[in-house]
């Protein structure tokens, strides 16, 4: 079921940044980092409610977990492609070389643009990435970089 609408269609709008990871303290950091990136946020601690979320709206970046308690954040990408959510992924885990190398290439056969941190997670390394996906999302957008950067300066 595709998402029914992006508030990012407004070119006023910060870009959407959702935030899938059931440790709350990993959640909170990575979404205030985020907020600091220039992104709108949300959050959500497991497989259902980031199902939930990706259904009623369309996101512009996502960071996943790929360790979801008794889920795999693995079985998400297939939900990112049905609600159309084909966004870029920062994939965060801590997990072994051979679940890595094959999300890798479950996100190739799926054609999504997926990014790999590994855990534990180095703060700067994520606010950079998330800060590269923002510029990338500005260029996509066409939105005028300059309007963006003293709105996001004003909000810190």
């Amino acid at each position: 079921m595709p998402a029914e609408s992006n508030p990012t269609d407004d070119p006023m709008t910060l870009p959407q940044l959702l935030v899938i990871d059931d440790d709350v303290i990993q959640r909170t950091i990575i979404a205030k980092i985020g907020t600091q990136a220039g992104y709108e946020t949300a959050g959500a601690a497991s497989f259902a409610e980031a199902v939930k979320l990706m259904q009623r709206q369309l996101f512009d970046c996502v960071t996943l977990d790929l360790a979801l308690g008794t889920e795999s954040g693995v079985l998400l990408l297939n939900t990112l492609v049905e609600t159309n959510n084909r966004v870029p992924i920062i994939i965060i885990s801590g997990a072994d070389e051979h679940i890595i190398d094959s999300t890798y290439t479950i996100c190739q056969s799926l054609k999504l643009d997926a990014q790999l941190l590994n855990k534990p997670l180095k703060l700067t390394e994520l606010r950079q990435t998330l800060m590269q996906k923002q510029q990338d999302w500005v260029a996509r957008r066409g939105v005028n970089q300059h309007y963006r950067l003293i709105r996001i300066g004003a909000d810190a």
